[in-house]
């Protein structure tokens, strides 16, 4: 399209002293249990939109009728818009908020040039109360405007950050947040010449790591489990993060081969771990430099180990200054399925580029499946001490990830054993409510799998399906009802409340493949839009990429080089609270939608993962194609 963001800000990453030196910690977990509130004064959010919660009610507060001339200076409108813009035919809307309640409103669309020429006018009705945000807020709908351009919208004297309309206004996002990936590579050095970002290997040590606990299945005295992403913000890797990340990339990959197949990221020298994939697409040369590492995660009678990590969190150093002894921790039944659906998904799609490989992937899924066959109960081994340097990642139960597992195989396979055992033990998953899809929860790709697979028994093909769309239709109802057409309830907006709104962005994408409906795709849009901007803190949450976007994100990467990586999707608002930052937010009594900061030590708001970043990619991946 050839139109100049002109209004990136270009800010320099400072970091301050006494930062908290965590990550992942339950990163883990995203608890839900509200941290005790702390006593020292509140520090200020970096927050265009960052007002107090203790608003008043729907209840109490003034009706629009109530309220002075729009015009007048008190009224302090906030215009939030998609700060990259919107494709040029489809649905354009924006968010007009303020703190008090305001009556219909004219609005205006002008281009952003010197002349400021008015190309598009309208009106937004009277406001409602948004509970999520605590905010007052009117939806402004300017779909009619197809003219490729840059423009700001304009209301009661106040102007929206610039954004464009046109065919490429996701591009280079996409690109960035593929990119990411390759720059979260453990044992490979950077040279990123676009960035200026230049880094040594980091933690050789992997190469020989040692078992934190004494295990009479292993022989070997060290692990080779070199290689792989770093899972977030700090140096751990961790098999069921990785499972669902390179998951939701792989299906990107099936559904939409030819997008994938131009999508081009990598530097020449980047494909050095894949012998002959000079013809491979960028992608599955990326994916395969995490699989890699899975595969050497796996122990030879199947069961999968559960993560890689020093012993304390290191401080805000690039990768090669974390010299500490590595430890290979834990073991589960719900990691070890979860792997094995994702090398069957690998089998599958690494079929037509390198056959043998796609082999070998099949051979570890299935000997990770006898594994899991020979022990049918769920199990997750914690060891006093596994979780000093790195995140829990801890979960009891493991249905939901032998269902997928299963429906892998059986559609990688179409060997009727796998049907006949989900038949027999997990009917129930094909008909119930998938969740959000993440790493504690693999329900939603096994009713992918079943929905689509060959083999699959025609009824469980439709129960999974319908089960699905069913609910797509819960959340577009959630959307329609929020105020900035988020697709979060209140209660949601937890730890990673933006990769969960981007993950029901993926299952109403998913519902769309299976019963094509073009709300579905309004509402996956939607949830773009708003983690690009038109949400209640008024802020891109991608790092570099918008008008406002996290500067000090908790990723010792950007911190310690102190140049920011670009495409990083931050965990977004968490109304519970759960690092020392936000609890001293507590006494503010922010809304849901607002419970974030960026600040370096914020984890459980302000930390960026490969897993967040996954529904992300899904979502470019589908839209851009």
């Amino acid at each position: 399209m050839g139109i100049n963001r002109t209004m990136r800000v270009v800010m320099s990453l400072i970091v301050l002293g006494g930062a908290i030196v965590q990550g992942c910690t339950g990163g883990g977990n995203r608890s839900q249990e509200s941290s005790t509130p702390s006593t020292a004064p509140p520090p200020e959010p970096r927050s265009p939109s960052g007002t107090d919660a203790s608003q008043a009610s729907a209840s109490s507060a003034p009706t629009a009728s109530s309220v002075a001339n729009p015009n007048d200076a008190a009224l302090q409108l906030r215009i939030h818009v998609d700060q990259l813009g919107y494709p040029v035919r489809a649905a354009k809307v924006a968010v007009i908020a303020a703190d008090e309640a305001f009556p219909e409103l004219e609005l205006t669309v002008v281009e952003a040039d010197e002349n400021g020429r008015m190309v598009w006018e309208g009106k937004v009705a009277a406001a409602t109360f948004d509970e999520a945000s605590g905010d007052w807020v009117s939806q402004a709908d300017f779909g009619a405007l197809q003219t490729e351009g840059a423009y700001y919208l304009t209301a009661a004297g106040m102007k929206s950050h610039l954004f464009v309309i046109g065919n490429e206004v996701y591009e280079e996002l996409f690109r960035d947040v593929a990119r990411s990936y390759r720059l979260q590579r453990s044992g490979e050095g950077i040279d990123d010449p676009k960035l200026g970002l230049k880094l040594d290997p980091g933690h050789a040590l992997d190469k020989e790591a040692t078992l934190f606990f004494r295990d009479p299945g292993e022989k070997r005295a060290t692990l080779d489990v070199s290689g792989g992403w770093y899972d977030a913000g700090d140096y751990g890797k961790y098999v069921p993060v990785a499972a669902v990340t390179v998951a939701q990339m792989l299906l990107a990959f099936e559904l939409r081969p030819k997008a994938m197949t131009e999508l081009r990221f990598l530097y020449n020298g980047e494909r050095a771990h894949w012998p002959g994939a000079d013809a491979a697409p960028d992608t599955l040369v990326e994916v395969k430099y995490e699989l890699d590492w899975m595969l050497r995660m796996q122990r030879a009678d199947g069961a999968v180990y559960h993560k890689v990590s020093g012993g304390v969190f290191p401080d805000f150093i690039v990768p090669a200054v974390d010299v500490q002894d590595r430890r290979v921790y834990g073991m589960s039944t719900y990691g070890t399925a979860m792997f094995a659906a994702a090398m069957a998904m690998g089998a599958r799609v690494f079929q037509s580029y390198d056959p043998e490989y796609a082999s070998g992937l099949l051979r570890s899924a299935k000997k990770a499946q006898a594994w899991l066959d020979a022990h049918p109960k769920a199990f997750f081994r914690l060891d006093e001490g596994q979780n000093t340097g790195s995140g829990p990642y801890d979960k009891e139960t493991d249905r939901e990830e032998r269902y997928w597992a299963l429906a892998e195989l059986l559609k990688t396979t179409g060997d009727a054993r796998y049907g006949a055992a989900i038949a027999g033990n997990y009917a129930d998953l094909s008909t119930s409510n998938p969740g959000i899809v993440g790493w504690s929860n693999g329900q939603l790709l096994g009713q992918w799998a079943l929905a689509t697979a060959e083999r699959s028994a025609p009824d469980v093909k439709a129960q999974a399906g319908q089960t699905i769309v069913t609910a797509a239709e819960l959340i577009l109802k959630r959307i329609r009802e929020d105020g900035y057409r988020s697709a979060l309830a209140g209660t949601e907006y937890t730890w990673a409340s933006n990769k969960n709104a981007l993950a029901k962005s993926e299952l109403l994408l998913l519902a769309n493949e299976l019963a094509p409906n073009e709300a579905y795709v309004a509402g996956a849009v939607d949830q773009l839009h708003y983690v690009l901007g038109r949400n209640a803190m008024g802020m891109s949450y991608v790092t570099g990429r918008g008008a406002v976007y996290p500067v000090r994100p908790h990723h010792r990467i950007s911190a310690a080089s102190g140049i920011l990586v670009p495409g990083l999707l931050v965990g977004g608002p968490n109304r519970y609270l759960n690092d020392p930052v936000l609890e001293k937010l507590a006494d503010r009594r922010l809304p849901p939608a607002k419970s974030y900061v960026d600040d370096l030590s914020s984890y459980a708001s302000n930390e960026y993962a490969i897993d967040y970043n996954a529904p992300l990619f899904f979502t470019l991946a589908i839209l851009e194609s």
